[in-house]
């Protein structure tokens, strides 16, 4: 069986995932992993799944969309073949970065952008602006992994730098004391 990508995205609702899922399962797909999300209305999902020997990636998204389209769900597909091909590190180690303050046009590309230059690889990536803060605050969490080679020291002065600059706070964590601090402990 061969892996292919698939991506969902589209108004959410009740049902999405199960429509999704089902299609899939339908069509003798193995799904292997999912992350799902919804940004305010919308729903957004990327699953890896194996597919059937004789299946093309033309046929799977034509049946994917046709699918979606009769039980009228209104998601864009979009489908690839995975080539298992990942970025990965030598001594890699995972790290929290937050940034608060005042939102700002750019301000996840600035911090991106710091960490692109320095070799880190954003795993996960959680920007919030709440509608109901006058003041529009930001809250954005990089979850990241740093290879080993990477000098933290000056990771930690250049994102200290870009955030004077921007008028905002930034912590970089790793990620078992971020865990540790931040767990909730039983009552």
């Amino acid at each position: 069986m061969k892996k292919v990508v698939v991506s969902f995205l589209g108004k959410d609702g009740p049902g999405v995932v199960h429509a999704v899922s089902s299609l899939l399962t339908g069509l003798e797909c193995n799904i292997n992993e999912v992350s799902q999300t919804i940004l305010h209305s919308e729903f957004a999902a990327i699953v890896i799944a194996e597919m059937p020997d004789g299946c093309t990636i033309e046929a799977l998204q034509e049946s994917l969309v046709k699918g979606l389209a009769e039980r009228q769900i209104d998601l864009s597909v979009t489908a690839r073949l995975y080539d298992g091909r990942s970025w990965s590190a030598e001594d890699p180690q995972s790290f929290v970065v937050s940034v608060d303050g005042p939102d700002q046009r750019g301000l996840v590309a600035a911090i991106s952008g710091i960490l692109g230059e320095h070799n880190v690889n954003i795993a996960n990536l959680k920007a919030i602006v709440p509608d109901d803060q006058p003041d529009g605050h930001a809250l954005i969490v990089f979850e990241v992994i740093v290879p080993g080679a990477v000098e933290l020291s000056a990771l930690r002065n250049a994102l200290n730098a870009k955030a004077e600059e921007l008028s905002v706070r930034v912590s970089v964590q790793h990620s078992d004391i971020f865990e540790a601090v931040h767990r909730v402990q039983p009552v």
